[in-house]
């Protein structure tokens, strides 16, 4: 997270320091994003940058915060409606699809998954958690497995935690394919669509068996 020295910022700086650092990272790839570009187009020092940030991982979670906010309230509103936790990640990436390539978030995202490996994308994106099991990672899936259908989809907390840890997977790799093929959308939806399925009746079946 950014320090207080940021925070207390006038806003018009803040907001033209972040400006900058979204060019920036919708410009080239996450490993040939430069801070010295940043620090250019936002005219201020690179001492003062990181009195601001630790890195330019760092700047980067903090920009998607919101994101991984409305990643949220949507994947809950969907669960209402759909009862499977394993349909909502389908939903959602058919969202992201939908919504076009011209966004300037879709193009950060593009740069993210271009050349950083799965267990980087998922740090960036916020989703540390699906691997190394951390608070806010446990409060999302609480959340989800006390609004989900236990009925239709019977599975212990443990279970669907490291089913979601593998069902973030699946999705990263399907945004990859999609940021290098959009025109084939339908088929790697299809296909991400039976992954899911194979993964949901695996994680109720190791349920039902126990």
């Amino acid at each position: 997270m950014p320090t207080q020295r940021f925070f207390k910022l006038k806003e018009e700086k803040r907001q033209l320091i972040l400006k900058a650092a979204a060019h920036e990272f919708s410009r080239v790839p996450y490993s040939a994003a430069s801070i010295n570009q940043i620090i250019k187009e936002a005219d201020i020092s690179r001492g003062s940058f990181y009195t601001y940030f630790e890195d330019k991982d760092d700047l980067l979670r903090y920009m998607l915060r919101g994101v991984r906010e409305q990643f949220r309230e949507r994947a809950m509103a969907l669960l209402d409606e759909m009862g499977s936790p394993f349909a909502v990640c389908i939903q959602m990436l058919r969202e992201w699809m939908e919504k076009g390539t011209d966004q300037i978030i879709y193009k950060i995202h593009q740069n993210l998954l271009a050349d950083i490996s799965v267990a980087n994308q998922n740090q960036i994106f916020g989703l540390r958690g699906f691997m190394m099991k951390e608070e806010p990672y446990r409060a999302f899936i609480k959340e989800m497995y006390d609004r989900m259908d236990r009925e239709r989809y019977p599975m212990s907390f443990e279970t669907l935690m490291c089913g979601m840890d593998v069902a973030a997977m699946v999705c990263v790799k399907s945004m990859s394919l999609y940021c290098r093929k959009p025109q084939e959308m339908n088929r790697i939806l299809a296909a991400t669509e039976m992954e899911m399925r194979i993964l949901e009746k695996g994680v109720c079946g190791m349920q039902a068996a126990k």
